[in-house]
């Protein structure tokens, strides 16, 4: 799953996904279309570079802290606040798949396409 109606529509009518999802959540299954399985992680704080060609990518590696040791990590969801807030969608994770032993993970690429 990309992004869902919410994002879509705040795409469409207002023109900055970057400026709406400016944290990231770690979910260690798909979290569907309303931001389900939530990992222990805290959310992050992203910035996003230019859009380019359909495709917007963070600028930054994401550092994760306080999950579950050794807990699975399937996907990054982009959300509007750091608790609560808005979900806008997700993206799923390739590569390790998995909290290191202290809870931590990194996401080192993120990107996201208008589609």
């Amino acid at each position: 799953m990309a992004l869902n109606t919410a994002g879509l529509n705040y795409v469409l009518s207002t023109g900055s996904f970057a400026s709406a999802a400016v944290y990231i959540a770690l979910h260690t299954a798909d979290p569907g279309t309303t931001g389900l399985n939530p990992a222990t992680s805290a959310r992050v704080a992203a910035s996003w570079g230019a859009a380019s060609g359909g495709v917007v990518t963070a600028a930054a590696n994401l550092a994760f802290t306080g999950g579950a040791a050794n807990g699975p990590v399937t996907h990054a969801g982009y959300w509007s606040a750091l608790t609560g807030g808005t979900f806008y969608g997700s993206q799923a994770l390739t590569g390790d798949a998995t909290f290191n032993s202290a809870g931590q993970y990194t996401v080192t690429s993120l990107t996201e396409t208008a589609s």
